[in-house]
């Protein structure tokens, strides 16, 4: 702490805030459209939710950052702006972040889904009456669930859309029982450690063959 310069860290406030006008303005523009997309969800009431849990990794990863720059920061020897800046901006990058996976989780609510993709505009509309077929994936670290659906009633196979999301393994439960509960699409789960059976066959072919 004997370098920590008062002056050199207002300084680094200072290109932080403007960088933060960057931010967090392309936040609220992308924001503002999706206020106008939410004005036609109409699918019920909330039952629950689900954010992704790469975002939360991801998160976590930028907060060990900013202590791993507050750390340099401190103990160098002379007092540099650069090193002051890294921590701020980082952490309105974790605000950024943060405001984004909650913006973007998946709402459950009784009539069907709402999600938003960060690399999407809008919002992701999924009725359950409107669902056909459910691919629940299994892993160790987070499931993955894809849902198969169309945006009306009569429709042909080429309209069939496909909605994937990642969550914890609680969050999959809860949702496959939901969807249990309130659609009649064909729910198949497999397991993404283990391989798929022309995997084995092929393995099986390969050790023969030795």
């Amino acid at each position: 702490m004997g370098n920590f310069d008062p002056k050199v860290l207002a300084y680094a406030c200072f290109l932080a805030f403007i960088y933060s006008l960057l931010a967090f303005g392309a936040t609220a523009f992308r924001q503002m459209l999706d206020e106008f997309a939410a004005k036609e969800v109409k699918l019920g009431e909330d039952l629950d939710t689900a954010y992704d849990p790469l975002m939360i990794g991801i998160l976590c990863f930028i907060f060990s950052l900013i202590l791993l720059f507050i750390y340099i920061a401190l103990s160098w020897d002379e007092a540099r702006i650069e090193l002051y800046v890294m921590p701020l901006s980082l952490g309105i990058n974790f605000v950024q972040f943060f405001y984004r996976m909650h913006q973007q989780r998946l709402q459950i609510k009784t009539l069907g889904m709402v999600g938003r993709n960060i690399f999407e505009e809008g919002w992701r509309l999924v009725r359950y009456d409107l669902i056909h077929l459910v691919e629940v994936e299994t892993d160790p670290v987070w499931d993955t669930v894809i849902l198969y659906y169309t945006e009306k009633e009569e429709a042909t196979g080429k309209e069939v859309k496909e909605f994937r999301r990642r969550m914890t393994h609680s969050m999959r439960k809860e949702l496959v029982r939901t969807l249990e509960t309130r659609t009649t699409a064909k729910i198949f789960q497999k397991d993404a450690s283990k391989p798929h059976k022309n995997e084995r066959d092929n393995e099986g072919d390969s050790t023969q063959a030795a």
